[in-house]
C-alpha cells in the first residue's frame, strides 16, 4: 500500500474518531464531557447539552443549549463547528480512497485532500478555541460562586483531534504545493553518479 497515503489516511480516521466522541460527548456518552461542576448537584457539558450528575436528567439535545448565566447564551450555538470539522475530514478521508485501488494513482486527490484537510483543521482549531474560551469563562464564575469545575476528556480529545488535523494538513500541504525531490521520479531508478 502507499505508505505515506496510509499514514495520512490512519491519522485522519484518528481525528475523526476524536471528533465524532466529541460531538456525542454529553448527553449520550456520559464519560465524555467539556466541563464537570458540582453546582446543582454536578452538570457535566458537551456539545449537544448538558446532564445533573444525581438525576440524571439532561438537556434536549440540541445545538445552542442554554445554561444561564454561567454560559454566555449566544456561544453554545458555534460548537456546530466540531461537526463541521468531523464532516470535512470524513470527506478528506473518503477522497483518499481512489489512492489505494489505482495503480497509476491520478493527482486531484492529493489536491482535494490538502484543501480539505486544511479546512477541516481549521473548523477543529476554531471550535476548540470557542470551546476553550465558552467553558474557561463558565468555570471561572462556577468558581466565582463557590462550585467546583473542571475540565473534561472532551476538552483534551478535541485538543488532540485538532493538533492531528494540523499535522496532517502541514504535511498533504507540503507534499501537495512542494512536491517532494524525488516524488516524480521512477522508483526502478539507480543513480550512478
Amino acid at each position: 500500500m502507499c505508505g505515506a497515503t496510509f499514514l495520512m489516511f490512519l491519522a485522519t480516521i484518528a481525528a475523526l474518531a476524536l471528533l465524532v466522541l466529541v460531538i456525542f460527548s454529553q448527553p449520550f456518552i456520559h464519560v465524555f464531557y467539556f466541563l464537570r461542576t458540582s453546582a446543582a448537584g454536578g452538570v457535566q457539558f458537551g456539545v449537544l447539552g448538558y446532564c445533573y450528575g444525581l438525576t440524571a436528567v439532561c438537556s434536549q439535545k440540541k445545538f445552542g443549549y442554554q445554561f444561564t448565566p454561567e454560559l454566555l447564551n449566544p456561544l453554545p450555538i458555534v460548537l456546530v463547528l466540531y461537526p463541521v470539522a468531523a464532516g470535512l475530514t470524513l470527506l478528506g478521508a473518503v477522497v483518499l480512497l481512489p489512492l489505494f485501488f489505482s495503480r497509476r494513482p491520478p493527482r486531484w486527490p492529493y489536491v482535494a485532500f490538502g484543501v480539505l484537510s486544511t479546512l477541516a483543521f481549521l473548523a477543529a482549531a476554531a471550535a476548540f478555541a470557542i470551546t476553550m474560551w465558552l467553558f474557561t469563562v463558565a468555570r471561572d464564575r462556577f468558581r466565582a460562586e463557590g462550585f467546583t469545575a473542571d475540565y473534561g476528556p472532551s476538552t483534551w480529545m478535541a485538543l488532540a483531534a485538532a493538533v492531528l488535523l494540523l499535522l496532517v494538513a502541514l504535511n498533504a500541504g507540503c507534499g501537495t504545493c512542494l512536491g517532494g525531490r524525488f516524488g516524480r521520479q521512477a522508483r526502478h531508478i539507480a543513480y550512478t553518479y
